[in-house]
C-alpha cells in the first residue's frame, strides 16, 4: 500500500471516529439537558451565589456539548471530502 493509501485510509477512519463521537455525544445530549433542567428547577429558585455558578457552569457546559457535536460533525466530513480529493 503507497503512503498516499495509508494517509486516505487514516483520514477517512479519522473521519468516522469523529461521526461516531458526534453521534455519542448527540445521545447524551438529552440526557445532560434533561439533568440540567431538573437541577436548575430544583436550585434555580435559590439566593445563594455557590447555586446560580452551578446552573450557569451546566448550561455553559450543555452549549458546548452543542458546539462539540457540531464541530466533530463537520471534522467527519471534511476528513471525507479530503480523502476522497487524494
Amino acid at each position: 500500500m503507497s503512503q498516499l493509501d495509508q494517509l486516505r485510509q487514516q483520514i477517512h477512519q479519522l473521519g468516522q471516529d469523529a461521526r461516531t463521537q458526534a453521534g455519542g455525544l448527540a445521545a447524551f445530549k438529552p440526557k445532560f439537558s434533561q439533568a440540567v433542567g431538573h437541577v436548575n428547577a430544583i436550585i434555580g429558585g435559590s439566593a445563594q451565589q455557590v447555586d446560580k455558578n452551578m446552573i450557569a457552569t451546566l448550561q455553559a457546559a450543555e452549549k458546548q456539548v452543542d458546539q462539540a457535536i457540531a464541530a466533530l460533525t463537520e471534522a467527519a466530513s471534511a476528513a471525507g471530502r479530503y480523502a476522497a480529493s487524494l
